[in-house]
């Protein structure tokens, strides 16, 4: 059984032509006020619209005194949750595509060819160096292991692994730059 003092919606017993009326004035006052947030124009026409699509859906218990009031409330809504779905979605961090700056890395045969060159070289290099060098260079550099935790599970101090990371660092810029002079 429905309470008698219950209304239908935000426009309550509004024939369609009061509601467009009503739509139609105030619709410019909200995208001001979404655009002086900052929003861009058609963003400010979507939230505005957002609005009235929420009071024509919203039952109201009682008869509104002051339905700018409550408008501007609905509004003020519809900003909040527009900002909790933006800090959701990240939309300040998009970085828009430039051909420029994304464009794909080279992968002509040669290129890849002169890669795998390169790590077989590398491959090479590493070998020379003493088991240890190798496997903290390895764990450090290639996997990301954090120098401290390499430390802890080797039994070793921090200052071993830093000396290993050195001794590896030199060991391969001596053979690059003997690479470089052949070339």
């Amino acid at each position: 059984m429905r309470d008698k003092n219950r209304q239908s919606g935000f426009f309550g017993a509004c024939g369609n032509a009061a509601k467009e009326a009503f739509i139609r004035r105030y619709t410019p006052v909200l995208i001001r006020y979404f655009s002086r947030k900052g929003v861009q124009a058609a963003t400010a026409e979507d939230l505005a619209n957002e609005v009235f699509a929420k009071l024509l859906t919203r039952a109201v218990n009682a008869p509104l005194a002051n339905r700018e009031a409550y408008l501007m409330r609905a509004a003020a809504n519809v900003w909040n949750d527009h900002l909790r779905a933006r800090g959701v979605r990240r939309d300040g961090e998009h970085i828009a595509y430039e051909e420029s700056e994304h464009a794909p890395a080279d992968f002509s045969p040669a290129r890849v060819y002169e890669g795998k060159e390169g790590v077989l070289r590398l491959i090479a290099v590493l070998k020379e160096l003493p088991p240890r060098t190798q496997e903290v260079f390895v764990r450090c550099r290639i996997e990301g292991e954090k120098q401290k935790a390499l430390a802890r599970r080797l039994g070793i101090s921090v200052s071993a692994v830093e000396k290993h990371l050195v001794r590896a660092l030199a060991h391969i810029a001596s053979n690059r730059e003997a690479d470089e002079g052949e070339t």
